[in-house]
């Protein structure tokens, strides 16, 4: 599934996403509650595009430039819109919107029932996206033991021109969070075996 979701402006909200929290390869989380168990539906930024009505006018308009908070005839319409993948599903443990602290030693973004197939539910249009935190990126991939990447296939198909890129922007972040370097070198050689054979570069 393929999702766009707006990225909050200075302004919009008290606490605004930066930059690097929607950043290219970014795990993201989307939460549902299905027959009253939580679930997060997790994906992957994978695409980015600026949308600026102002492009190519000339003339005057209503909306000052630097015009952040709404007031009637005042509305900044410049936007950043993220594509966001979806990986798969994990049964929720805890609040994953709670903070952790050190006292509790509670992870706010403790998963079980991990599934990397495609998710079963579609996400509402209102829906909060969040960045996904090391520890809940390295559980959606570790579970039974082993390392798993089960929708490889399907983020290939579904990031397109940019499915090898965001492979590979996964992968790294795998290496830092994971001691299995064995497997992600043999899918790192996969995916460039992939993006040079697909783009007619033969090596």
């Amino acid at each position: 599934m393929d999702y766009v979701a707006q990225t909050f402006r200075d302004g919009e909200r008290e606490d605004p996403p930066t930059r690097d929290e929607y950043e290219f390869g970014q795990p993201v989380y989307a939460t549902e509650t299905v027959r009253g168990t939580p679930y997060a539906v997790i994906g992957v930024v994978y695409d980015t595009q600026l949308v600026d009505p102002d492009q190519g006018r000339d003339g005057p308009r209503l909306s000052a430039p630097d015009q952040e908070m709404f007031v009637p005839g005042y509305v900044n319409e410049k936007q950043t819109m993220l594509g966001i993948a979806l990986l798969g599903t994990a049964e929720l443990n805890a609040d994953p919107h709670r903070q952790s602290s050190s006292d509790d030693g509670d992870d706010p973004q403790s998963f079980t029932a991990v599934s990397q197939s495609m998710p079963q539910w579609t996400l509402d249009i209102d829906d909060f996206v969040y960045a996904l935190s090391d520890d809940g990126f390295r559980q959606f991939h570790t579970y039974d033991g082993t390392l798993n990447l089960e929708y490889y296939e399907r983020l290939i198909a579904t990031a397109g021109q940019f499915g090898p890129e965001v492979a590979l922007a996964i992968v790294d972040r795998l290496r830092r969070l994971t001691d299995a370097d064995a497997v992600l070198d043999v899918v790192e050689k996969k995916v460039r075996w992939q993006s040079s054979e697909s783009r007619g570069v033969i090596r």
